[in-house]
């Protein structure tokens, strides 16, 4: 039953958050050898292994009780569209994970316990920000799932926390033990285009989840946006997502400067534009053929390679 329960956990999430966390860290100049210029404040040492190891453990206990959670309120409509899930085929009893998303719960506020990167007076930052995740995702997982389209946009949302997690770190910390420092104030603009990125790519991925589980979910009488607006007005929408996304990576090449005081190197659109362009276009030619789960599939590979372009501009 463990091994069915920790599949409950939805491990592929994890990982992902995980390496989102990674990322906004790394985006964010950690660890400092990758990233500082020989003649920049060699104290830029603002965090540790130790403490995004904790801070990772955090939100995989946040991304597994949520998930556990949602099996449960979802396992009659999960009998029509996952039918190999634990629940359904009687794996795991709803006790049992009742159980372990309460017992997730509590290590996921007692990681942010422990995160101890943060002085006085926010110390407590962690634990507040871990704790209101979690009522987000209860709020999710008992309300706004049941919201057209604003599931789809908080499900985004959720995917961007650990991105805002790094940043929350980073404004507080730059602050504490850097003040005055240039590089420290300066190299927020690094992280700036993976948050909204990562929100639209997301935010379509959602879009064709629902025209994926759109029967399933009509015989349940769970209201998403496709049954709401139409198969075809979703696919629309999340098309023009992915294409607005497309037109708008331009953006960090040639317009951050006047905000931030920086822009990506040309480099940013050579990655992307190889990596991302045919990536997209075959996205829209599988919805088209309403091949909806290769759209999501590949969304959420779109949206690794554009935070690996914006990891590997920031390094050079």
């Amino acid at each position: 039953m463990l091994v069915e329960l920790i599949k409950m956990t939805r491990p592929k999430n994890i990982v992902i958050a995980i390496i989102t966390l990674v990322v906004g860290y790394m985006l964010l100049g950690f660890p400092n050898s990758l990233f500082l210029p020989d003649d920049c404040n060699s104290d830029f040492d603002w965090i540790g292994w130790s403490t995004v190891v904790v801070e990772a453990f955090g939100f995989a206990f946040a991304i597994g009780f949520a998930n556990i959670q949602n099996d449960i309120l979802d396992l009659e409509s999960d009998k029509m569209n996952r039918p190999e899930r634990p629940l359904v085929t009687g794996k795991v009893s709803v006790k049992a994970a009742r159980i372990t998303w309460m017992a997730l719960f509590v290590l996921m506020l007692l990681c942010g316990l422990g995160d101890s990167n943060s002085s006085p007076p926010f110390e407590y930052l962690p634990l507040g920000f871990f704790f209101l995740l979690g009522v987000l995702l209860i709020a999710y997982n008992k309300w706004l799932k049941h919201i057209p389209l604003l599931k789809n946009m908080t499900v985004a949302f959720l995917c961007t926390t650990p991105l805002l997690y790094a940043l929350m770190d980073y404004l507080i910390l730059s602050n504490l033990i850097l003040p005055g420092n240039d590089y420290a104030q300066e190299h927020i603009w690094a992280i700036i285009p993976a948050i909204p990125f990562a929100f639209l790519l997301t935010t379509a991925r959602e879009i064709y989840k629902d025209l994926e589980d759109e029967t399933g979910d009509l015989k349940a009488g769970i209201m998403t946006f496709p049954l709401i607006a139409g198969s075809a007005t979703a696919r629309r929408l999340a098309g023009a997502i992915i294409l607005f996304t497309w037109i708008s990576l331009p953006l960090p090449v040639f317009y951050m400067d006047k905000v931030f005081g920086h822009n990506y190197p040309p480099l940013f659109l050579i990655i992307t534009g190889i990596a991302l362009t045919p990536t997209f276009a075959v996205i829209l030619f599988s919805a088209h053929r309403k091949n909806y789960r290769r759209a999501q599939s590949l969304t959420k590979v779109a949206m690794f390679a554009g935070l690996i372009a914006l990891i590997v501009c920031t390094i050079f």
